[in-house]
């Protein structure tokens, strides 16, 4: 027995571990070596080879597809890496902007102008000002610009594409062309939303990542071991399962959430080892539908919505829960938070989200109801396992929003 918290909390923090560096695990680690992506990575920095150039060379688009978990982002964030350490000494930004998180046009464009100049407010101008402002800083500091848009067929299913039209014109309106960009998407299908004018603006080069073989997740695996554990902390049989199972989907990230979860199952064991059944541990307790970073993205209330479909799924059992039961459900949650539930209508946007970001399922009911109503569920996920996360989610949510 402990005589107080902190001292529970101090033996955590001196308990061994097999992580060296746990940061190596994370969703945001660049590492310095791409495995299996060095031939990509040429190919981008031969499309590129013009930001290098001293006079006014065409600005370029790329288009990087690829399926979830073939590094597409890494990628990007490797390459644009590269750039910065090359063009430290010229004035070159490289901005990166998730279209999941950043979700509208308005702030793309504000986190643009604020890149250009940090005193600019985030709020106060319209999105006309906005362009404008840009424009004008594009002119008066002269940077070479590369624009990552990740998830760019999120963001057109959202708002269309009128915004991907003037964006790709505001080179247009200025005297030399500063931006180039990067549009990542899980397949070129995106193009077909386009009308035609946005199309013709749009003609760019096309990567493609094809997703992971056992073998080449296998190296993977290994090489960010090397970075998280310390030598010896994991056996050969734990990485050849975890290339086995994430080798079926071929996804890299999930390799990873599966190296780091058997990493935290062999801590919670005081083991000094990672075994293969620490891998089957933390399977079961990781699912590849639902990703952490997603969730994490969310809201608070969106983060309650999604709580209360659980909660409801998980106490009546069913496969479904009527909007009806979630919204009930939603207010006494908000009343277990001391939050003020958020009005019917804008509890359906939540639901809608979730549904766009593959979170949950929806469809409206059929016979044997009354009424038309939607039916909520969450697939092939076990939802006790999504609740410990996500309650965590909140509580550190709710911590945050109280100090600030």
């Amino acid at each position: 027995m402990y005589s107080s918290d902190e001292d529970h909390f101090n033996s955590l923090i001196k308990k061994p571990s097999v992580f060296k560096n746990i940061s190596c695990l994370s969703v945001n680690f660049i590492p310095p070596h791409l495995p299996h992506r060095e031939e990509e990575l040429r190919t981008l920095a031969k499309y590129f080879k013009t930001i290098f150039s001293e006079s006014d060379a065409p600005l370029r688009k790329v288009i990087l597809t690829g399926p979830t978990g073939s590094g597409k982002t890494t990628l990007v964030k490797r390459f644009g890496q590269m750039l910065e350490n090359v063009l430290r000494r010229q004035k070159f930004l490289f901005v990166y902007i998730n279209c999941r998180i950043y979700k509208s046009p308005y702030l793309i464009i504000s986190t643009l102008v604020r890149q250009l100049d940090k005193a600019i407010p985030p709020r106060g101008y319209s999105f006309e000002e906005l362009q404008s402002l840009l424009i004008h800083l594009l002119e008066l500091h002269s940077p070479k610009i590369m624009l990552v848009l990740d998830e760019v067929d999120y963001l057109i299913s959202r708002v269309g594409n009128d915004f991907l039209y003037v964006l790709l014109r505001i080179s247009e309106m200025t005297t030399r062309q500063w931006l180039s960009y990067i549009f990542i998407a899980r397949n070129i299908n995106f193009l077909h939303e386009l009308d035609e004018s946005t199309r013709s603006s749009f003609r760019s080069n096309h990567v493609s990542l094809d997703k992971y073989s056992e073998s080449r997740l296998r190296d993977i695996i290994r090489s960010r071991t090397e970075m998280a554990f310390y030598e010896g902390a994991i056996t050969t049989g734990a990485i050849d399962l975890v290339a086995d199972i994430a080798g079926k989907s071929g996804d890299a990230r999930y390799a990873i959430e599966l190296i780091w979860g058997a990493g935290q199952c062999a801590d919670d064991e005081c083991s000094p080892i990672v075994y293969p059944d620490n891998v089957r541990t933390a399977k079961a307790l990781i699912h590849p539908e639902v990703r952490r970073e997603i969730i994490l993205t969310l809201s608070f209330h969106q983060q309650l919505v999604l709580l209360s479909i659980i909660r409801k799924l998980k106490h009546t059992k069913n496969a479904y829960a009527s909007k009806g039961d979630v919204v009930s459900s939603y207010c006494l949650i908000c009343e277990e938070y001391g939050e003020e539930p958020r009005k019917q209508t804008q509890i359906w946007s939540y639901i809608k989200e979730l549904s766009k970001q593959d979170i949950i399922h929806t469809k409206l009911s059929g016979e044997g109801m009354r009424g038309k109503t939607t039916l909520i569920s969450i697939p092939d996920v076990s939802v006790e396992v999504i609740e410990k996360f996500l309650v965590k989610a909140i509580n550190r949510q709710k911590k945050m929003m109280k100090e600030n």
